[in-house]
């Protein structure tokens, strides 16, 4: 959570900053026509050793008499582009800003007016089923704050709304990204049946599923989340803590797996008694006399908590899997 906060605390100055190189005799301080928003990892308060900083850029601009001519969707594209000029990161794969989550993705602008994000987030709009789920993971970071409840408001409308979410789709993304994203013959600790998103998918979909019906679930943060559906009796506590676990271990992994990697991306397991291994046990104190016992006890604990994760994940949604699989 400190890293977020510091993050937040960063991105918010990058925009006041940011504007003061491409509007220098505007006020940085008040009355700002954007907000920024955080997605993923950062909107859930959840960024860990490297995250990946997804943003979303939204603004609004008065209409009528108060509107200002300058402020046209090129003077947005600008801002937004030069805000991405202020967060380096000194390596590739450390806490690299992403954009990709925006209307459109790469073919949209990196800056969304108000207005479009209203209608690309509608039951009637171009946002894929995917991109609801996604959504869930917005937070409001820094810029204006009525543009921020607006655009949270509208969130909670359009993710939590009453229009059915298509379950066997998501599930059928689901076993994709196990077959294309996993190389063959190796663990991904994300990926990987069992990986982390076994536990955020688990948790997603029962937010879309009874979010309309519970309030309490709209939250980005996954263990708030967990909390709160055993508050509403939708997990038990048994498997409310289960998963608490088993999602804090796997986050720690991550992180680890990173520190030694020195890069975010690869998150495939070392081979089994490497020397990487061993440097992974040792790094999450997984510490014997003998320090390949150290590594052989780290892994026993990754399978087992992966076997058990996907177990869960089976015995609640293999039902609506798609009879083709």
């Amino acid at each position: 959570m400190a890293l977020t906060h510091l993050a937040d605390v960063i991105l918010a100055q990058a925009l006041l900053e940011s504007r003061r190189v491409i509007d220098p005799k505007t006020s940085t301080s008040s009355n700002l026509p954007m907000a920024i928003f955080g997605l993923g990892k950062l909107g859930g308060t959840e960024l860990g050793y490297a995250s990946d900083i997804e943003v979303l850029f939204i603004y609004d601009v008065p209409t009528g008499r108060q509107a200002s001519p300058s402020l046209t969707t090129d003077y947005f594209e600008r801002w937004a582009q030069e805000f991405l000029q202020w967060i380096e990161a000194k390596r590739e794969g450390i806490f690299h800003v992403d954009t990709r989550l925006r209307p459109h993705g790469d073919k949209g602008l990196l800056a969304s007016s108000l207005q479009e994000i209203r209608r690309y987030y509608h039951p009637t709009g171009g946002a894929a089923p995917f991109e609801r789920q996604a959504l869930i993971k917005l937070r409001y970071v820094g810029g204006n704050a009525t543009i921020g409840k607006a655009v949270e408001r509208h969130r909670d409308g359009f993710v939590y709304g009453p229009d059915p979410w298509d379950l066997s789709t998501a599930l059928h993304l689901r076993m994709r990204q196990t077959k294309e994203l996993v190389p063959p013959g190796s663990t991904h600790v994300k990926y990987s049946p069992g990986g982390l998103l076994d536990i955020e998918y688990t948790v997603q979909y029962l937010q879309l599923m009874h979010g309309h019906a519970h309030p309490a679930l709209h939250t980005p943060n996954t263990l708030q989340a967990l909390q709160e559906l055993s508050q509403v009796s939708l997990i038990s506590p048994r498997e409310r803590d289960a998963l608490s676990e088993h999602y804090v271990f796997l986050r720690l992994l991550i992180d680890a797996l990173r520190i030694v990697r020195g890069h975010a991306q690869d998150l495939v397991l070392p081979p089994s008694g490497s020397e990487e291994m061993v440097f992974l046990a040792r790094r999450l104190g997984f510490v014997a006399t003998d320090w390949q016992q150290g590594a052989a006890d780290l892994e026993q604990a990754i399978s087992s908590r992966m076997q058990d994760i996907h177990a869960r994940f089976q015995r609640r949604f293999q039902k609506h899997e798609r009879p083709d699989r």
